[in-house]
Protein backbone atom coordinates (compact mmCIF):
# COMPACT_ATOMS: atom_id res chain seq x y z
CA UNK A 1 0.00 0.00 0.00
CA UNK A 2 2.20 3.03 -1.28
CA UNK A 3 1.55 6.61 1.68
CA UNK A 4 -0.79 8.36 -0.31
CA UNK A 5 -3.21 5.15 -0.45
CA UNK A 6 -2.50 4.86 3.63
CA UNK A 7 -3.38 8.44 4.79
CA UNK A 8 -6.60 8.89 2.33
CA UNK A 9 -7.45 4.99 3.91
CA UNK A 10 -7.02 6.42 7.63
CA UNK A 11 -8.78 9.78 6.56
CA UNK A 12 -11.44 8.46 5.51
CA UNK A 13 -11.92 6.06 8.68
CA UNK A 14 -11.35 8.95 10.96
CA UNK A 15 -14.24 11.36 9.34
CA UNK A 16 -16.93 8.08 9.08
CA UNK A 17 -19.75 9.54 11.38
CA UNK A 18 -23.32 9.97 10.77
CA UNK A 19 -25.86 11.51 13.44
CA UNK A 20 -28.98 12.06 13.55
CA UNK A 21 -31.47 12.98 16.38
CA UNK A 22 -35.24 13.15 16.92
CA UNK A 23 -35.37 15.11 20.27
CA UNK A 24 -33.94 18.15 22.03
CA UNK A 25 -33.76 19.34 25.37
CA UNK A 26 -32.75 22.92 26.27
CA UNK A 27 -30.93 24.19 29.45
CA UNK A 28 -31.15 26.82 31.27
CA UNK A 29 -27.46 28.33 30.51
CA UNK A 30 -28.51 28.00 26.99
CA UNK A 31 -27.12 24.70 25.76
CA UNK A 32 -29.14 22.42 23.76
CA UNK A 33 -28.87 18.65 23.48
CA UNK A 34 -29.96 16.91 20.89
CA UNK A 35 -30.37 13.01 21.66
CA UNK A 36 -33.88 11.00 23.70
CA UNK A 37 -35.53 10.59 26.61
CA UNK A 38 -34.62 7.24 28.93
CA UNK A 39 -36.33 7.50 31.83
CA UNK A 40 -37.78 10.59 34.11
CA UNK A 41 -38.24 11.02 37.86
CA UNK A 42 -39.73 13.24 40.35
CA UNK A 43 -36.36 15.50 40.44
CA UNK A 44 -34.39 14.20 37.01
CA UNK A 45 -34.36 13.55 33.66
CA UNK A 46 -32.03 10.81 32.28
CA UNK A 47 -31.30 12.02 29.03
CA UNK A 48 -29.72 9.58 26.35
CA UNK A 49 -27.04 12.88 24.45
CA UNK A 50 -26.12 11.68 20.49
CA UNK A 51 -22.91 12.53 21.35
CA UNK A 52 -22.17 12.21 25.15
CA UNK A 53 -24.47 8.87 26.25
CA UNK A 54 -26.35 8.86 28.96
CA UNK A 55 -26.95 11.95 31.39
CA UNK A 56 -29.06 12.83 34.57
CA UNK A 57 -30.10 16.24 34.53
CA UNK A 58 -31.87 18.15 37.35
CA UNK A 59 -35.61 19.19 35.84
CA UNK A 60 -34.62 22.64 37.91
CA UNK A 61 -32.18 22.98 34.99
CA UNK A 62 -34.17 22.38 31.94
CA UNK A 63 -36.37 25.18 30.41
CA UNK A 64 -38.13 22.99 27.42
CA UNK A 65 -38.10 19.52 25.98
CA UNK A 66 -39.21 19.34 22.22
CA UNK A 67 -40.37 22.84 22.65
CA UNK A 68 -42.58 22.15 25.43
CA UNK A 69 -42.00 24.62 28.77
CA UNK A 70 -41.24 22.99 32.14
CA UNK A 71 -43.61 24.32 34.47
CA UNK A 72 -43.74 22.98 38.03
CA UNK A 73 -41.37 19.87 37.48
CA UNK A 74 -43.82 18.08 34.93
CA UNK A 75 -43.65 18.28 31.14
CA UNK A 76 -45.34 18.20 27.39
CA UNK A 77 -42.80 16.41 25.52
CA UNK A 78 -45.61 16.12 22.30
CA UNK A 79 -45.40 20.10 21.26
CA UNK A 80 -42.92 20.39 18.30
CA UNK A 81 -39.71 21.29 18.30
CA UNK A 82 -38.44 25.02 18.43
CA UNK A 83 -36.83 26.22 15.06
CA UNK A 84 -33.55 27.71 16.69
CA UNK A 85 -30.22 25.74 15.50
CA UNK A 86 -28.40 23.27 18.34
CA UNK A 87 -25.44 25.42 19.82
CA UNK A 88 -22.07 23.37 20.63
CA UNK A 89 -21.86 21.98 24.09
CA UNK A 90 -19.48 20.14 26.41
CA UNK A 91 -19.68 17.96 29.04
CA UNK A 92 -17.23 17.72 32.10
CA UNK A 93 -15.75 14.39 32.52
CA UNK A 94 -15.92 13.50 36.35
CA UNK A 95 -17.42 11.00 38.65
CA UNK A 96 -16.06 7.43 38.65
CA UNK A 97 -15.95 4.51 36.24
CA UNK A 98 -13.64 1.63 34.95
CA UNK A 99 -12.81 -0.11 31.52
CA UNK A 100 -10.06 -2.28 29.76
CA UNK A 101 -9.04 -4.52 27.13
CA UNK A 102 -6.67 -7.43 26.65
CA UNK A 103 -5.75 -9.39 23.78
CA UNK A 104 -3.99 -12.29 22.40
CA UNK A 105 -2.05 -13.72 19.62
CA UNK A 106 0.34 -16.32 18.14
CA UNK A 107 1.64 -19.15 15.42
CA UNK A 108 3.23 -21.91 15.17
CA UNK A 109 4.41 -23.67 12.66
CA UNK A 110 7.32 -26.62 12.42
CA UNK A 111 8.90 -28.53 9.38
CA UNK A 112 10.11 -26.67 6.09
CA UNK A 113 9.49 -23.40 8.25
CA UNK A 114 10.25 -23.21 11.57
CA UNK A 115 8.53 -20.27 13.62
CA UNK A 116 6.87 -19.36 16.81
CA UNK A 117 5.25 -15.86 17.55
CA UNK A 118 3.15 -14.69 20.48
CA UNK A 119 2.19 -11.66 21.90
CA UNK A 120 0.16 -9.99 24.71
CA UNK A 121 -1.51 -6.82 25.11
CA UNK A 122 -3.81 -5.05 27.95
CA UNK A 123 -5.17 -1.70 28.05
CA UNK A 124 -6.81 -0.16 31.18
CA UNK A 125 -9.05 3.13 31.69
CA UNK A 126 -10.30 4.34 34.93
CA UNK A 127 -11.64 8.09 36.51
CA UNK A 128 -12.10 9.17 39.76
CA UNK A 129 -13.43 12.39 40.41
CA UNK A 130 -11.86 14.53 37.90
CA UNK A 131 -8.84 12.85 37.28
CA UNK A 132 -8.11 9.52 35.07
CA UNK A 133 -5.56 7.32 34.64
CA UNK A 134 -4.56 5.52 31.44
CA UNK A 135 -2.44 2.08 31.30
CA UNK A 136 -0.82 0.24 28.28
CA UNK A 137 1.03 -2.81 28.29
CA UNK A 138 2.31 -4.53 25.34
CA UNK A 139 4.93 -7.99 25.10
CA UNK A 140 5.64 -9.39 21.56
CA UNK A 141 8.00 -12.66 21.06
CA UNK A 142 8.82 -13.85 17.68
CA UNK A 143 11.61 -16.41 16.65
CA UNK A 144 12.64 -18.21 13.51
CA UNK A 145 14.37 -21.21 12.58
CA UNK A 146 15.34 -21.98 16.21
CA UNK A 147 17.13 -18.05 16.10
CA UNK A 148 16.97 -16.10 19.68
CA UNK A 149 13.89 -14.71 19.81
CA UNK A 150 13.33 -10.94 19.07
CA UNK A 151 11.72 -9.21 21.86
CA UNK A 152 9.16 -5.94 21.69
CA UNK A 153 7.72 -4.45 24.74
CA UNK A 154 6.34 -1.34 26.11
CA UNK A 155 4.83 -0.25 29.79
CA UNK A 156 3.13 3.44 29.73
CA UNK A 157 1.33 5.28 31.91
CA UNK A 158 -1.12 8.60 31.88
CA UNK A 159 -2.32 10.94 34.51
CA UNK A 160 -5.32 13.39 33.15
CA UNK A 161 -6.68 16.07 34.84
CA UNK A 162 -9.86 17.55 33.45
CA UNK A 163 -9.59 20.97 34.60
CA UNK A 164 -12.13 22.62 32.29
CA UNK A 165 -15.06 20.46 30.77
CA UNK A 166 -13.61 18.10 28.19
CA UNK A 167 -10.07 19.48 28.61
CA UNK A 168 -6.99 18.16 30.06
CA UNK A 169 -3.66 18.23 31.16
CA UNK A 170 -1.88 14.95 30.99
CA UNK A 171 1.67 13.75 32.30
CA UNK A 172 2.64 10.32 30.94
CA UNK A 173 5.43 8.25 31.46
CA UNK A 174 6.57 4.82 29.02
CA UNK A 175 9.63 2.36 28.67
CA UNK A 176 10.67 -0.68 26.82
CA UNK A 177 12.40 -2.08 24.20
CA UNK A 178 12.22 -2.88 20.16
CA UNK A 179 14.69 -5.42 18.84
CA UNK A 180 13.02 -5.92 15.46
CA UNK A 181 14.44 -1.65 15.38
CA UNK A 182 17.42 -2.15 17.34
CA UNK A 183 16.52 -0.40 19.88
CA UNK A 184 17.89 -2.03 23.31
CA UNK A 185 15.72 0.16 25.56
CA UNK A 186 13.80 3.50 25.55
CA UNK A 187 11.98 5.49 27.87
CA UNK A 188 9.86 8.74 27.72
CA UNK A 189 8.33 11.83 29.80
CA UNK A 190 6.03 13.84 28.53
CA UNK A 191 3.56 16.65 28.92
CA UNK A 192 0.19 16.78 26.77
CA UNK A 193 -2.76 19.54 26.12
CA UNK A 194 -5.74 17.34 25.60
CA UNK A 195 -9.09 17.61 24.31
CA UNK A 196 -11.81 14.61 25.38
CA UNK A 197 -14.40 15.66 22.52
CA UNK A 198 -16.94 12.57 23.59
CA UNK A 199 -16.93 9.58 25.02
CA UNK A 200 -19.80 6.79 25.05
CA UNK A 201 -20.96 3.81 24.48
CA UNK A 202 -21.22 4.21 20.59
CA UNK A 203 -17.89 6.45 19.90
CA UNK A 204 -15.07 8.88 21.45
CA UNK A 205 -12.63 11.28 20.21
CA UNK A 206 -9.59 12.12 22.11
CA UNK A 207 -6.86 14.28 21.08
CA UNK A 208 -3.65 15.62 22.68
CA UNK A 209 -0.40 17.60 21.70
CA UNK A 210 2.35 18.92 23.60
CA UNK A 211 6.22 17.73 24.44
CA UNK A 212 7.74 14.55 24.82
CA UNK A 213 11.34 13.75 25.90
CA UNK A 214 12.79 10.22 24.61
CA UNK A 215 15.79 8.53 25.18
CA UNK A 216 16.68 5.88 23.16
CA UNK A 217 19.60 3.36 23.45
CA UNK A 218 20.21 1.50 20.75
CA UNK A 219 22.05 -2.60 20.28
CA UNK A 220 25.01 -1.04 18.50
CA UNK A 221 25.39 1.32 21.55
CA UNK A 222 24.32 4.12 20.03
CA UNK A 223 22.21 6.71 22.57
CA UNK A 224 19.56 9.03 21.22
CA UNK A 225 18.16 11.35 23.86
CA UNK A 226 15.47 14.27 22.34
CA UNK A 227 12.68 16.92 22.71
CA UNK A 228 9.80 16.20 20.57
CA UNK A 229 6.79 17.80 19.66
CA UNK A 230 4.01 15.53 19.86
CA UNK A 231 0.87 15.25 18.60
CA UNK A 232 -1.60 12.08 18.62
CA UNK A 233 -5.33 10.89 18.65
CA UNK A 234 -7.44 7.98 19.22
CA UNK A 235 -10.95 7.38 17.75
CA UNK A 236 -13.19 4.63 18.17
CA UNK A 237 -16.88 3.88 16.41
CA UNK A 238 -19.76 1.13 16.78
CA UNK A 239 -20.75 0.63 13.41
CA UNK A 240 -23.97 -1.33 12.66
CA UNK A 241 -24.33 -1.62 16.24
CA UNK A 242 -22.01 -4.33 16.83
CA UNK A 243 -18.65 -4.11 14.36
CA UNK A 244 -16.25 -1.75 16.10
CA UNK A 245 -13.97 0.67 13.85
CA UNK A 246 -10.85 2.06 15.81
CA UNK A 247 -7.60 4.19 14.94
CA UNK A 248 -4.71 5.94 16.67
CA UNK A 249 -1.73 7.70 15.75
CA UNK A 250 1.17 9.18 17.00
CA UNK A 251 3.31 11.94 15.17
CA UNK A 252 6.71 13.10 17.30
CA UNK A 253 8.99 15.34 15.78
CA UNK A 254 12.10 16.47 17.10
CA UNK A 255 12.52 20.43 18.04
CA UNK A 256 16.21 20.80 17.56
CA UNK A 257 16.10 18.77 14.25
CA UNK A 258 12.31 18.70 12.28
CA UNK A 259 14.23 15.86 10.27
CA UNK A 260 14.36 13.87 13.23
CA UNK A 261 10.46 12.57 13.14
CA UNK A 262 8.32 9.64 13.64
CA UNK A 263 4.97 8.66 13.31
CA UNK A 264 2.84 5.28 14.13
CA UNK A 265 -0.92 4.52 13.09
CA UNK A 266 -2.82 1.55 14.04
CA UNK A 267 -6.04 1.00 12.54
CA UNK A 268 -8.56 -2.09 13.74
CA UNK A 269 -12.09 -3.56 13.10
CA UNK A 270 -13.69 -5.50 16.41
CA UNK A 271 -16.36 -8.55 15.32
CA UNK A 272 -17.58 -9.65 18.33
CA UNK A 273 -18.80 -13.33 19.28
CA UNK A 274 -20.38 -13.43 22.35
CA UNK A 275 -20.47 -10.95 25.08
CA UNK A 276 -17.39 -8.96 25.31
CA UNK A 277 -15.32 -11.42 23.44
CA UNK A 278 -14.33 -10.31 20.16
CA UNK A 279 -12.20 -10.94 17.67
CA UNK A 280 -9.53 -7.77 16.21
CA UNK A 281 -8.20 -7.26 13.12
CA UNK A 282 -5.36 -4.01 13.00
CA UNK A 283 -2.72 -3.02 10.80
CA UNK A 284 0.23 -1.27 12.06
CA UNK A 285 2.26 1.14 10.48
CA UNK A 286 5.28 3.19 11.74
CA UNK A 287 7.32 5.20 10.13
CA UNK A 288 11.08 6.66 11.22
CA UNK A 289 12.89 9.04 8.93
CA UNK A 290 16.68 8.67 10.83
CA UNK A 291 16.84 4.58 11.74
CA UNK A 292 20.21 3.15 13.32
CA UNK A 293 22.01 1.45 10.68
CA UNK A 294 20.61 -1.52 8.91
CA UNK A 295 16.92 -0.81 10.09
CA UNK A 296 14.52 0.22 7.45
CA UNK A 297 12.56 3.24 7.80
CA UNK A 298 9.16 1.57 7.83
CA UNK A 299 7.20 -1.02 9.45
CA UNK A 300 3.79 -2.93 8.96
CA UNK A 301 2.22 -5.16 10.54
CA UNK A 302 -1.15 -7.30 9.99
CA UNK A 303 -2.34 -8.29 13.48
CA UNK A 304 -5.41 -10.88 14.06
CA UNK A 305 -6.07 -11.74 17.42
CA UNK A 306 -8.63 -12.74 20.66
CA UNK A 307 -9.90 -9.65 22.54
CA UNK A 308 -12.02 -9.08 25.60
CA UNK A 309 -13.46 -6.31 27.31
CA UNK A 310 -14.91 -4.87 30.25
Amino acid sequence: MSHNKFYLFSFLIITFSAVSSAEEIILLNGDILQGSITEETDSHIIWNADNFGNLSIALDQVLSVNGALLTNNSMDVTQSRPEEEPSAITRSFSGESFSGSTAAFGNMSSGNDERNEWGLEAEMSWLNGDLRHRSALGYESKSADNNQANVKYHLSHSVDWFFKDSWFWSNQGSFGANDNRAIDNFYTLGSNLGNQFWDNDESALLAETGLVWISETFIDGTKDDRVTLSWSSVYRKLLFKKMGLSHSHQLLVSIEDADNSQFSADVGFDFPWINNLFTKISIEWTYDNRPVEGVEKIDRKLNLGLNYSW
